[in-house]
């Protein structure tokens, strides 16, 4: 899917969107080309509140996957409990896909993210850009990501 306007932040959620509904019409021909519907699926329907996050990330990640993001390696329960820190921390709002490379068992995204403080006034709004590599398997007759490497730019947010 190539990305035709420019994305912000106000526009993320109907490019995103935009994109799964424009891959749900592509022909699925290969486990490759589910596992980068599965990611468009994702991103089309991901939600900034933490329950509606819980909501898509328990249909993508395997209950027992490896997630190597937000501090470093930890099982997927433990992500869960560290998405909820970042969430009281900040709000979040995910960018469109702004390019996938599907490689035999993995998806490759980049996109940016944006968070912004809570409890201050005018708060700032940092954009940070992200790779992340999910590693997919058949899990209980389900197409899930097992692994997730996540890498941002930082988007100069202030390190504690």
């Amino acid at each position: 899917m190539r990305l035709t306007e420019t994305a912000t932040m106000e526009n993320s959620k109907a490019l995103r969107e935009k994109a799964m509904h424009e891959y749900d019409a592509k022909p699925i021909t290969s486990i490759q080309d589910e596992m980068e519907k599965r990611m468009y699926d994702w991103w089309g329907t991901w939600q900034p509140d933490y329950e509606g996050w819980l909501k898509c990330a328990d249909s993508l990640y395997a209950p027992n996957a490896i997630i190597n993001a937000i501090g470093g390696e930890q099982i997927y329960s433990d992500y869960r409990v560290s998405m909820k820190d970042q969430r009281d921390r900040c709000s979040m709002e995910m960018g469109p896909i702004l390019q996938s490379i599907v490689s035999e068992d993995t998806v490759a995204l980049i996109y940016d993210m944006y968070l912004i403080p809570k409890g201050m006034d005018n708060p700032p709004v940092f954009k940070m850009t992200v790779t992340e590599f999910n590693k997919f398997e058949t899990v209980d007759g389900k197409l899930m990501v097992t692994r997730l490497d996540l890498y941002t730019d930082g988007g100069n947010m202030p390190q504690h």
